[in-house]
């Protein structure tokens, strides 16, 4: 991976099963990755290695209650008016 990641964290929602969950996007140089919170993984993928998606899986696991607070902080109608997550 290269030194420049992007990570972008979504609010709190409930997804299909009513379940609380977070979505985090990381991207870099024009691949894109996609992960849910809580369970610390990567459910979509374009152009990471099967090898940089366990280790971004292992970031998540590792960041859970970090990105958790994020995910709190983030007004939702703000994002929405801005058209995107919060970043880091």
């Amino acid at each position: 991976m290269s030194d420049e990641l992007k990570m972008s964290v979504s609010g709190a929602l409930k997804n299909k099963s009513g379940m609380k969950v977070v979505y985090v996007t990381f991207e870099d140089e024009g691949r894109r990755a996609e992960g849910e919170l809580p369970e610390c993984r990567i459910t979509r993928n374009s152009g990471f290695t099967k090898q940089e998606i366990e280790a971004l899986q292992q970031y998540m696991a590792n960041q859970k209650d970090t990105i958790m607070k994020m995910a709190q902080s983030v007004n939702p109608m703000k994002a929405f008016l801005s058209g995107g997550d919060k970043s880091l």
